[in-house]
């Protein structure tokens, strides 16, 4: 008998990211449930209309994930703020092209901007600044806009080919708990044995789901479930964190959507 491809997923991912993402793979006809271990917020007491002057002056903005592009494109949506002519937009992979994208209509001139983004994996800040346009930066600026405790090793290698870098936090991470009747879920989906595969898109967020799952009478049952990820060292530090079935999948919602159409329930 042909099994069935798996149509339940658990994602992770931080608001407001996971509810636009939720919305895609809801089209693709998969249930989904919607546990976000974190929030990003704007850092208080950003001043969004000098950030876009600032800008003005800027040959590229850094944005690198998906959080710093939506808490960054929703500011300048919010206020009606425009997109800089002739600031370029540096990205980290495609599922921030994926996310850059769904702004497009919202910010006036993003349709403009020149964007960069890696050739192939893998797919982070040091593939971004391996970019012929990134070699020699001399005379130009480069704001960075990215999370409160974003790390510093790529604004030095941006420094030292020549640029002004302009570092500016933009957004933080605000834990959340899980759903109230997220214990509950798991253990009837453990006593029914009905798989489900679960999308993290940190490691942060797969140790606070290790942490929710540990106690729990079906833990075992629980971690033997199948964890999707686009990035080789998050799966790394997945499988660390005691989950055995880590798949790394291609970047973008479409390699999300390839991953569980290739993952098989157990007949009925």
């Amino acid at each position: 008998m042909q099994r069935a491809p798996m149509r339940t997923l658990v994602l992770t991912q931080p608001r407001p990211r996971i509810d636009a993402l939720a919305l895609r793979i809801a089209a693709a006809g998969v249930d989904t449930r919607l546990w976000p271990m974190n929030a990003l917020v704007e850092v208080d007491g950003l001043d969004w209309t000098g950030l876009a002057r600032m800008l003005a002056g800027c040959r590229w903005a850094l944005l690198p994930s998906p959080g710093a592009i939506g808490v960054a494109m929703g500011a300048f949506s919010r206020l009606g703020l425009s997109w800089p002519e002739g600031c370029g937009i540096g990205l980290i992979g495609p599922g921030s092209v994926e996310a850059l994208a769904g702004w497009r209509s919202r910010v006036s001139g993003l349709d403009a901007a020149a964007v960069v983004a890696p050739d192939g994996p893998p797919y982070d800040a040091d593939a971004l600044l391996a970019r012929d346009v990134f070699r020699d930066l001399a005379g130009s600026r480069v704001m960075v806009m990215r999370r409160s405790d974003g790390r510093e090793a790529w604004l030095r290698t941006l420094a030292a080919r020549g640029a002004t870098v302009l570092p500016v936090s933009v957004y933080r991470a605000r834990p959340l708990d899980p759903p109230a009747d997220a214990a509950a879920w798991l253990a009837g989906r453990a006593a029914a044995d009905t798989p489900f595969a679960v999308s993290v898109a940190s490691a942060e967020a797969g140790r606070r789901l290790a942490a929710v799952v540990a106690p729990l009478a079906c833990a075992d049952w629980v971690r033997a479930q199948p964890v999707l990820t686009q990035h080789p060292g998050i799966g790394a530090a997945l499988t660390k964190q005691g989950w055995p079935r880590v798949l790394v999948h291609a970047p973008g919602t479409a390699g999300l959507l390839g991953a569980l159409e290739s993952l098989k329930d157990d007949p009925p």
